[in-house]
């Protein structure tokens, strides 16, 4: 199963987007040329690459989604 990330952008420096990941708040670099993204826009990221734009309440649900499944991955033996 293939499960996206979501990210806020920091900062950008051409194709390259400085971003948080909300899931971990964890920072890292990801490719951002097939998206316009801007400073302060929340992404939704798979394999180091945005994929999209999405509104700040998407970005908090799939979090959300992201810790739960998370959480879940952690009980099963």
């Amino acid at each position: 199963m293939c499960v996206t990330r979501v990210a806020k952008v920091l900062s950008l420096n051409g194709a390259k987007a400085r971003v948080r990941f909300l899931d971990g708040d964890v920072v890292g670099e990801v490719d951002v040329s097939m998206v316009e993204a801007k400073k302060g826009s929340y992404l939704e990221v798979f394999a180091e690459r945005a994929i999209g734009c999405i509104t700040k309440k998407d970005a908090e649900f799939k979090r959300d989604l992201r810790l739960e499944l998370n959480r879940i991955r952690a009980t099963v033996p």
